[in-house]
């Protein structure tokens, strides 16, 4: 069981790691620069298993290297795909930088969010912010949006956030947090 608490802690560590170096992605959206991977006009991916596998790639580790304990969860969800704002700038879902792994639900304390499968309630918070964006603008623009939006979720999930009902999570609360993000990133 020690052995196993250590995996875990290593494992931690490294997630932090990969997220730091996520934030690092440039915030520039000069012309023709893409901060969010995938070509315009074109969706792919949406299979947690090949995230997870981009993901361990990214913190420098096998692609075989299993995450025992944890799921891999596409932070824009690939139920977005048919989004006009995600077909416009177009999205690899399966890159690392949309990625974060979530713990499963056990016993054990932790301030991150739990995953288990499908989220209505997320889903329809991310598509709600979505659909918020001026489908008019500049693909850059909207890209800046959509990492600015990924930036967020990925830090309300890893304070903790519930992503289901039964612990509370609702689409109110959702959107009060990321208005909260919004305010104190300007």
């Amino acid at each position: 069981m020690r052995s196993l608490q250590v995996d875990t802690e290593k494992f931690g560590n490294l997630i932090s790691k990969f997220e730091r170096k996520v934030d690092e992605v440039s915030k520039g959206t000069g012309e023709g620069s893409r901060i969010i991977p995938g070509t315009p006009g074109i969706a792919i991916g949406g299979n947690s298993t090949k995230l997870g596998k981009n993901m361990m790639t990214e913190m420098g580790l096998r692609r075989s290297t299993k995450w025992s304990g944890y799921q891999a969860q596409h932070i824009i969800p690939s139920e977005m795909a048919d989004n006009p704002v995600i077909k416009k700038i177009g999205m690899n879902f399966d890159d690392s930088s949309n990625g974060i792994f979530l713990r499963v639900p056990d016993d054990n304390i932790s301030t991150m969010a739990r995953h288990r499968g499908y989220h209505s309630v997320y889903n329809e918070v991310v598509a709600r912010a979505l659909n918020k964006m001026d489908i008019s603008q500049s693909i850059d623009s909207l890209q800046k949006q959509v990492y600015d939006l990924q930036k967020n979720l990925r830090k309300l999930q890893g304070n903790g956030l519930p992503l289901y009902p039964s612990p509370g999570a609702t689409v109110e609360l959702w959107e009060r947090k990321l208005k909260q993000l919004e305010i104190q990133n300007k």
